[in-house]
This record gives structure tokens, C-alpha cells and sequence, in this order.
């Protein structure tokens, strides 16, 4: 179970990858050049936060079902003062906890926004942090794709 939830994980990152490069691309597109905001602007950041949020739940059942980290919370003394070890059971999770909740705030802000620039704005920052935060924090060290 361990291996399959593993690889999930690994390939809805690229899904989440695309879309928030997509979403942040469209908002500052908008943004800049000053574009009426559409449904397909509602839509991409409406999916950019559901991919993150599914990514959030496989990693949280992840984080249950793993081996590593069970090793972890058992000697956090050790886990702390080995960087592979503490990437993983602090660093990841936190950082990710933190995007998926800059996400969810930013789309409501969007929600709310007066204008459709404002609209852009709020999209291009909030989604845009979320994104970074889960670029910055994707393990890339580890295999591109799964071996099921």
C-alpha cells in the first residue's frame, strides 16, 4: 500500500506542477495585460486549489502509511539532526500544510475581489506564493516517476 500511495502522490505532483504553472501564468496574463476575468480564470484557480488539496489528502495518508516517518516520530532526536530524515517528517509536511492554506485564502480573496484587476491581482500573488512554496518543497532528489 505504502508503494502505490507513494507513487500516486508522485504523479499528481506533475498535476499539480502544470496546473499552478498555468493558473499563475494566467492570472499575471491577465493581470498585465488587463483582461476581463473569465470563467476559465475561475476555473484554473478553482482547480489549481482542488489538485493541491488532493495532493494534501494522498500526502497526509502518506505521511500516516509511511515507514520513514514512523521511524522518524519514533527518534525525533535523530530525525531533527538528519536533514533526509527531517525533510520529510517536519520540513515537506509544514511547508506544504502552509501552501495549501495560502491557496484556499487566496481563492476566496479571488472570490471576493471588487474588480476584475483586482480579480488578477489577488490570483497572480496568493496562487503564486502557493505555487512557489510547492515548486520550492517538491522533492526533486527522489525518482520523476513512479515504479509501480
Amino acid at each position: 500500500m505504502y508503494t502505490i500511495t507513494l507513487g500516486i502522490h508522485n504523479l499528481v505532483r506533475w498535476l499539480v506542477l502544470a496546473v499552478g504553472a498555468y493558473t499563475v501564468f494566467r492570472a499575471w496574463s491577465g493581470w498585465s495585460g488587463r483582461k476581463p476575468w473569465t470563467d476559465g480564470d475561475t476555473g484554473a484557480v478553482r482547480l489549481f486549489v482542488n489538485a493541491l488539496s488532493l495532493q494534501f489528502v494522498i500526502g497526509i495518508v502518506l505521511y500516516a502509511i509511511s515507514p520513514l516517518i514512523r521511524t522518524g516520530l519514533a527518534d525525533m532526536s535523530t530525525a531533527m539532526s538528519t536533514p533526509s530524515i527531517r525533510y520529510f517528517v517536519v520540513e515537506h509536511v509544514t511547508i506544504m500544510i502552509a501552501a495549501v492554506a495560502v491557496a484556499h485564502i487566496g481563492a476566496a480573496r479571488v472570490r471576493k475581489a471588487a474588480s476584475d484587476s483586482a480579480r488578477f491581482q489577488t490570483a497572480t500573488i496568493w496562487m503564486g506564493i502557493a505555487f512557489a512554496a510547492v515548486a520550492g518543497f517538491t522533492p526533486w532528489g527522489r525518482p520523476l516517476f513512479p515504479n509501480f
